[in-house]
């Protein structure tokens, strides 16, 4: 299969069907074999009964879905690990990518490209959000060193092997246009055209964004216990420094102390500093925590024309899981044989186990009363086991 366009949705009950719509018509126009994977991530409106309904018509287009919402990252995840395609076209499912710039994304692989970024031209996004992600962008490059693409969108081309290496990535919380960087793939970029969204109202608010760029901040570069130390370091030159004026305009000029008001200052903006230092450092500690527990990003609920299971760093809900057959029934004994039955002498004094070959062997008859036993070959003499084991 050449092409599979993966699409995150959650709450996109007024966009699913336009937008599979278009995708398909958009890809049998390119002329290669696709598929369209959804993953529904929690959705609660109507999106997972029109995704059962797009999948039944067309088994191309195919659904994972999720037990509850796990987060967008959980969500691209799951589909890098469930594509088929040898290149992978990930996009949202608002419809503010076009489909019908798909081709202008493969057309740019073509040039020997492992990653092909859509960079879009007008952005219809809200203008705190414009400001918003290029600041983020800004700080990115030029405090923590982070490279990113120009304007960085989830709208891009991407070569399997690509995809499931940065998927298959030990972290818990990922970033992956940065893990794409990181990966030292090829990455060009094409001008697209961006529009607004199809129906429902953004997902994406200014506390998302401002958590997605502390999850980079923190999942990318230790440049903020950097920046403490620094800071630390300041406060302890400037408070040196206000003490040593503080002893000598005593000493020379008689004159007093400094009131409490500068003191209570001090020990405000001090104290500040100290919980905001304690936060960050709490942040990566908490991550460790979070990466020791090693949990499955993500329980799927439901699976729509699948034939296997794919992703190894999944679960299956028992309730949608093959249930195993019944066992058999045991035999029930044979009835006893009606004539005397001569009894079995006990294994401990029958049998023992022969410690060399593991199996069971008969025990040789005990030696009459008064005879000498007799004595073993020297090669059949075993020493003693260490460690008071009898031999």
């Amino acid at each position: 299969m050449s092409y599979s366009v993966v699409v995150p949705v959650f709450n996109e009950e007024g966009n699913v069907e336009a937008l599979a719509a278009r995708v398909v018509a958009t890809m049998e126009a390119v002329g290669a074999p696709f598929e369209l994977l959804f993953v529904d991530d929690g959705s609660s409106d109507g999106t997972p009964d029109l995704l059962r309904g797009v999948a039944s018509r067309d088994p191309r287009i195919r659904v994972v879905r999720f037990t509850r919402n796990y987060g967008q990252e959980a969500a691209v995840e799951a589909l890098y690990l469930n594509a088929r395609g040898r290149w992978l076209i990930q996009m949202d499912g608002d419809l503010q990518h076009p489909p019908e710039e798909i081709p202008r994304l493969i057309a740019k692989k073509d040039e020997g490209y492992d990653v092909v970024y859509g960079v879009r031209r007008k952005r219809q996004d809200a203008l705190f959000r414009v400001v918003a992600s290029r600041a983020m962008q800004w700080t990115m490059r030029s405090m923590m060193e982070i490279e990113l693409p120009d304007d960085v969108s989830t709208f891009r081309l991407m070569s399997a092997p690509i995809a499931r290496l940065v998927a298959a990535l030990p972290e818990r919380r990922k970033f992956f246009s940065a893990l794409l960087v990181w990966s030292g793939a090829r990455i060009g970029t094409v001008n697209v055209s961006h529009a607004a969204r199809h129906a429902g109202a953004t997902h994406y608010g200014f506390t998302k964004l401002l958590n997605h760029t502390f999850d980079l901040i923190v999942g990318f570069s230790s440049k903020p216990l950097r920046y403490i130390g620094t800071l630390g370091f300041l406060f302890a030159i400037v408070g040196l420094g206000m003490g040593l004026w503080v002893i000598a305009r005593k000493l020379v000029w008689d004159y007093g102390m400094m009131g409490w008001p500068s003191l209570f200052a001090a020990v405000v903006i001090l104290g500040g500093m100290q919980l905001i230092a304690t936060s960050v450092i709490g942040e990566y500690i908490a991550r460790i925590y979070v990466q020791a527990q090693s949990r499955p990003l993500y329980n799927v609920a439901e699976r729509l024309n699948f034939d296997v299971i794919q992703a190894q760093d999944e679960l299956q809900r028992v309730s949608v899981a093959a249930v195993p057959a019944p066992p058999a029934p045991d035999r029930e004994p044979a009835d006893p044989p009606s004539g005397p039955v001569s009894a079995a002498p006990s294994a401990s004094v029958s049998e023992r186990p022969d410690r060399s070959s593991g199996s069971v062997s008969a025990a040789e008859p005990p030696p009459p009363s008064g005879a000498a036993p007799d004595r073993e070959p020297a090669s059949d003499r075993r020493a003693p086991v260490a460690k008071g084991v009898a031999s």
